[in-house]
């Protein structure tokens, strides 16, 4: 029996190796609704959810395919607020900068947590394999960028 288990066993974890395997690798389409909605139309129109302020960092790295470096964060503070307070519909003005501030204070550890964050939140929704298509890359000090390839990127 203790045979048999470990040969079942052995099978099954063979198996699961095969069909990570066949996983998707190739990029998917997705689009940005002038709600800021975040919608996989080859998924039959699945909207990928997140927080707000992690969707905020997620768009502004689409609109900049150049990357931007986490030092030069304050530099798209305004952008980024204007993003946030379409997206969360905050009406405390004061509340929103203040997490906007957080994020851009390079002594702050905020925008790391929102990228980190953000891997998580699109792990739900895309293999290991494609997973790195459309999370932040790069080094600490240099541009972060996403490297997904912005002709799959519809916005609306």
């Amino acid at each position: 029996d203790e045979m048999d288990a470990a040969a079942l066993l052995e099978a099954m974890e063979l198996l699961q190796d095969r069909l990570r395997r066949l996983e998707p690798t190739f990029a998917e389409r997705i689009r940005i609704t002038r709600d800021r909605r975040i919608i996989l139309p080859d998924r039959f129109d699945a909207e990928i959810r997140m927080r707000p302020l992690v969707k905020t960092v997620f768009l502004l790295f689409l609109r900049h395919p150049e990357g931007i470096r986490f030092a030069d964060l304050r530099d798209y503070r305004n952008e980024m607020a204007a993003l946030y307070g379409e997206i969360s519909g905050r009406a405390d003005k004061e509340a929103l900068q203040r997490s906007i501030d957080r994020l851009v204070n390079p002594k702050d550890n905020s925008i790391h947590e929102k990228a980190s964050n953000l891997a998580a939140a699109l792990a739900q929704y895309f293999s290991p394999q494609q997973l790195p298509l459309y999370t932040l890359a790069g080094k600490a000090g240099e541009a972060r960028r996403i490297p997904l390839d912005r002709s799959l990127v519809e916005w609306e």
